[in-house]
């Protein structure tokens, strides 16, 4: 048998751990990895196919891209292990002056391509580049307890340092195509199977599934790249050179997509009628996947939430909706991505996946306890969390249509009402103001009209939040800085705070800029604010905050340390003519709620019963 084929079929399997990484991880760090996983591998596999067709393992047309190619792996492993795990990626001050010196490297790869330029490169690229991968990959291996991670930097050390030996040592000691075939073979294959499983495990595969995966996609790779060789080889044997063989070579081009579909569209069947067979877990979670849920919202949380607990071996699944879901927990959850305890310690779940609509808004997410958490685990999670949204978001839609229309014609018998109460109402107060200086009443008497008045001045402002709030919400925009809209605001709120004994704290970020109406959105932040002094006790504190989301959003933030909101209560606080407070019309919140969605944006709501609630207006940034 041809010793090529051994890197052939090693090249397969790093391509499979790689087509694996890419489909199953949203992780940039895994991104990268699985492109460089691909690009190691299609040099293995151009080592193997130089070999079968009888060249040398080190003959110049197999070093030469193969240089070329190692240049681009270096680039791609300081890229990968700079951001892993989970860190943040490389900053552009060190990724400029790494790509310039890549590119510098290329470039004498190509135009200097003899042996000595080889050694030339090694000294001066690949010498330091894996100077840097050791020095990089200290950073990561202490910046992480996992052992998984660990394992994954130190096979990249092992790899990079055996390299530094093949073909800057071995050629020194008259070894060098020795060397090259157990880089080519041995430190390939550790560095696929072992880095390939670790990252994998990283995304909850268990070893079986991986296995079985890799296994599968590496023989349809294998059975695409030999029906491609095929067809090439039987165009250019059994077919005379002409333009029908040019034809006929054209089409054989055109074999590996052809073989690499039908490879995709097989792979279902051949999950569930072969994979499936060999991992108990997989047929599970096919099963599981397979049936429909209601469609109504409160049935398909409760199906979904039991066929997650059936899945993870009975672990505690709760969902929550995204009134519920703490604001800095859901500006992680929006990217889609599944949230572990073992990268956030503080995380009130083993395992929290996001439930995302249309628009990419979080509608709510699964809490998971204990259990068993895998791929599986996950997958089914992801699935019900995508059909949840979508019951939820139906159902939302038509309460809001029904809702609408109530309120349309709540609002226009409401308007017409408090139009025809205004008129005698001024005019009442008019004359109980004549009369108080008209009559000559002692002191005591004089209080009752003045008692009179504050009434007839509180009903003429229940009146006027009536029409307010019948009336279409007019935005006059203009550019704002939410630093100078939060002063004024406060500005404002003084007295009335001072005369309650509330203090307000004002925090925010510079340079935070909206398009809104500046009138309108004070009154947004009165109310606010006017409400958590409400709710508080005399001599408690406010916090009214602006900050940068990350969705592209301003937050702006009222919270109080006061006696909170039921749970009860909580879903209909914005709902017109609802109130807690036996003065109140109900319509404050509500009218809040209307200016901020006229601008565009949202109101968020977290409060607990004694501990006190957290106002958070969502508009978009300038």
């Amino acid at each position: 048998m041809n010793a090529g084929w051994i890197p052939l079929a090693i090249a397969m399997i790093g391509a499979a751990y790689a087509a694996l990484v890419l489909r199953g991880a949203r992780r940039r760090d895994n991104l990268v990895f699985g492109l460089l996983t691909l690009t190691d591998a299609a040099m293995t596999a151009w080592r193997g196919m130089n070999v079968i067709t009888g060249g040398s393992i080190i003959a110049r047309g197999v070093l030469v891209p193969c240089t070329i190619g190692t240049i681009v792996l270096a680039l791609l492993t300081l890229e990968f292990i700079g951001g892993f795990p989970r860190r943040k990626p490389m900053p552009w001050i060190l990724r400029l002056p790494m790509l310039a010196w890549g590119a510098g490297a290329l470039a004498y790869a190509v135009l200097e391509s003899t042996y000595p330029a080889t050694m030339h490169l090694e000294l001066f690229f690949f010498a330091p580049i894996t100077l840097v991968v050791f020095i990089a990959g200290a950073f990561a291996y202490r910046s992480t307890v996992q052992r998984d991670a660990r394992i994954v930097i130190a096979v990249l050390w092992f790899r990079w340092a055996f390299g530094l030996f093949a073909y800057f040592i071995a050629p020194i000691l008259g070894v060098f195509e020795e060397v090259v075939w157990a880089e080519t073979t041995v430190a390939t294959t550790i560095s696929f199977v072992v880095i390939g499983t670790a990252v994998l495990r990283t995304e909850l595969f268990s070893l079986r599934s991986a296995a079985a995966e890799v296994v599968t996609i590496a023989t349809i790779a294998l059975v695409v790249m030999l029906g491609t060789g095929a067809a090439i080889a039987a165009a250019l044997v059994y077919i005379p050179p002409g333009r029908i063989q040019y034809l006929a070579l054209f089409g054989a081009a055109l074999v590996p997509l052809a073989l690499t579909a039908i490879g995709f569209l097989l792979y279902p069947r051949v999950e569930r009628r072969v994979l499936a067979g060999l991992d108990d877990r997989r047929a599970r979670r096919l099963n599981v996947q397979g049936d429909r849920i209601p469609a109504d919202a409160a049935a398909a949380i409760t199906e979904a939430t039991q066929r997650i607990a059936t899945i993870a071996d009975g672990a505690k699944v709760r969902w929550l909706g995204a009134i519920e879901v703490p604001l800095e927990l859901a500006s992680k959850l929006v990217d889609d991505q599944p949230i572990r305890r073992d990268d956030q310690p503080d995380l009130p779940a083993c395992f929290i996946v996001p439930a995302l609509g249309a628009d990419r808004t979080l509608v709510g997410a699964f809490y998971i306890d204990d259990g068993t958490i895998d791929r599986d685990t996950y997958l089914v999670a992801r699935d019900l969390a995508a059909r949840v949204a979508l019951s939820v978001e139906r159902a939302q839609a038509v309460s809001a249509l029904e809702d609408a229309r109530r309120l349309a014609s709540l609002g226009q018998f409401a308007a017409a009402i408090a139009h025809d109460i205004r008129t005698p109402l001024t005019s009442i107060s008019l004359n109980v103001q004549i009369l108080r200086r008209k009559l000559q009443l002692p002191d005591d008497d004089r209080e009752h009209l003045d008692i009179a008045l504050e009434e007839l001045a509180r009903l003429d402002r229940s009146v006027a939040e009536i029409l307010d709030f019948a009336k279409p919400v007019k935005i006059a925009a203009q550019e704002i800085d939410v630093g100078a809209l939060i002063d004024d605001a406060a500005k404002g709120l003084t007295p009335v705070l001072s005369e309650r004994g509330v203090t307000l704290t004002c925090e925010r970020s510079s340079d935070l800029l909206i398009h809104g109406d500046p009138q309108r959105l004070r009154q947004v932040l009165a109310n606010l604010v006017g409400n958590a002094a409400d709710a508080s006790k005399p001599g408690a504190h406010v916090t009214l905050r602006a900050a940068s989301a990350n969705d592209g959003q301003i937050a702006i933030e009222v919270e109080d340390r006061g006696r909170g909101i039921g749970a009860d209560d909580l879903a209909r606080i914005f709902e017109p003519f609802f109130t807690t407070r036996p003065d109140g019309t109900g319509l404050g919140l509500a009218i809040c709620h209307k200016v901020v969605r006229a601008h565009g944006g949202d109101i968020r709501v977290r409060s607990t019963v004694g501990e006190g609630s957290t106002f958070t207006v969502m508009l978009p940034a300038a």
